[in-house]
């Protein structure tokens, strides 16, 4: 599964990371449907989750993050 950490450190405050996952999952749905994507996984849609995530959770220094929540949802909708 994902190597974050149980808890998020988001500044100012902390979220866990179960329901990161769960809100990165509904932005990427979100993204799909506004931006007419077929899917979660393309990446015209994952550039800009990256971006509006990242700015989401605090800003650019939060992109390695936003990926790896984005990469964690990814992972779990192909396994389901």
């Amino acid at each position: 599964m994902s190597g974050l950490p149980q808890t998020l450190d988001i500044g100012d405050g902390n979220i866990d990371r179960e329901l990161a996952l769960q809100a990165t999952h509904h932005i990427l749905i979100a993204l799909k449907l506004l931006l007419g994507a077929h899917s979660i996984q393309e990446e015209a849609l994952l550039d800009v989750a990256d971006m509006k995530l990242a700015h989401m959770l605090g800003g650019d220094h939060w992109m390695p993050i936003a990926r790896e929540l984005i990469d964690s949802v990814l992972e779990q909708e192909a396994q389901s």
